[in-house]
């Protein structure tokens, strides 16, 4: 990212008495968030050294990432306000940090309340951003930023995120797939299901495909992502049948049936299919593989 960062030498600060006739933003008013309108402000250049005012708009140029993997704003050292990108609204952020103790195992028995899981404590609620890349151009991207309470938009810095690790968990009883799914009336909206098999869909990012599965267990497997464990009722060939369905490959299907896996481990217990897959790019050969 460019670190020539620029602000606005009108603060929306001073409006406070003209904000009592008009309600919002001069700068959202006049639009400087676009690329269009940018140049109706009077922006000047921010030094390293400045004291990181509050109610300041801020902008800076920035270049498209090569690849087509996900592309995320680190906006961790900034407090609280709204950003936009060629003119598209991210949306607001605000990096509280939740306190340092009070975190405890998460625990659902019992009448639900506010304390039964919290987790994450110490760090802020969120610091990544998404940026669809169909917003982007290869270069001279807009990033505008309208901060409230200060913050240090030099260390502000473009990410790449493509998920290493997927999981599902799917039960019997779920629905079928949609594309099994039939209209044969029209008017009544009866429905027909051409196969009543649940599925699980495992899907990596694009360019990846689905190294190894770490996880995979037909019967009452329990916990949640990368803390799965097998239940009382485990089929043995939980891990080969998936495997062979997904290694290799950037997506895959299974069936959640007895059919699909040779047997039934526990009868007239309902199952569910739990797999934790690992993806890498699908230019990596051999042994190689991305964390």
């Amino acid at each position: 990212m460019d670190k020539k960062w620029k602000e606005n030498e009108g603060k929306e600060g001073e409006d406070v008495l003209r904000l009592l006739r008009e309600v919002g933003l001069k700068g959202e008013c006049l639009k400087i968030y676009t690329i269009e309108e940018n140049d109706k402000a009077g922006w000047v250049d921010l030094t390293l050294d400045a004291t990181p005012p509050s109610f300041t708009w801020y902008k800076t140029l920035f270049d498209t990432p090569d690849g087509a993997d996900p592309v995320a704003l680190d906006l961790g050292s900034m407090g609280k306000g709204q950003a936009w990108v060629n003119g598209h609204h991210i949306g607001r952020y605000w990096n509280r940090v939740a306190p340092e103790d009070g975190c405890i195992k998460c625990d659902y028995r019992g009448r639900y309340n506010s304390e039964k899981c919290t987790t994450n404590c110490g760090k802020p609620t969120q610091t990544l951003y998404h940026v669809p890349r169909s917003w982007l151009q290869p270069s001279n991207n807009l990033l505008v930023l309208f901060e409230e309470t200060g913050g240090n938009p030099f260390d502000i810095s473009i990410r790449l995120r493509v998920p290493r690790v997927i999981c599902a968990s799917v039960s019997e009883s779920h629905s079928p797939p949609i594309q099994g799914w039939s209209y044969q009336n029209l008017f009544d909206g009866t429905i027909s299901i051409n196969d009543t098999t649940a599925e699980i869909h495992l899907q990596c990012a694009d360019g990846h495909i689905i190294s190894s599965i770490e996880f995979a267990s037909y019967g009452t497997p329990q916990g949640s992502c990368q803390k799965f464990y097998r239940g009382n009722c485990h089929s043995p060939k939980s891990l080969s049948v998936v495997s062979k369905a997904c290694q290799g490959r950037n997506s895959c299907f299974i069936g959640i049936s007895n059919s699909v896996f040779g047997d039934d481990p526990c009868r007239g217990i309902v199952k569910t299919l739990a797999v934790e897959a690992r993806c890498v790019s699908s230019s990596i050969t051999g042994g190689a593989s991305q964390f």
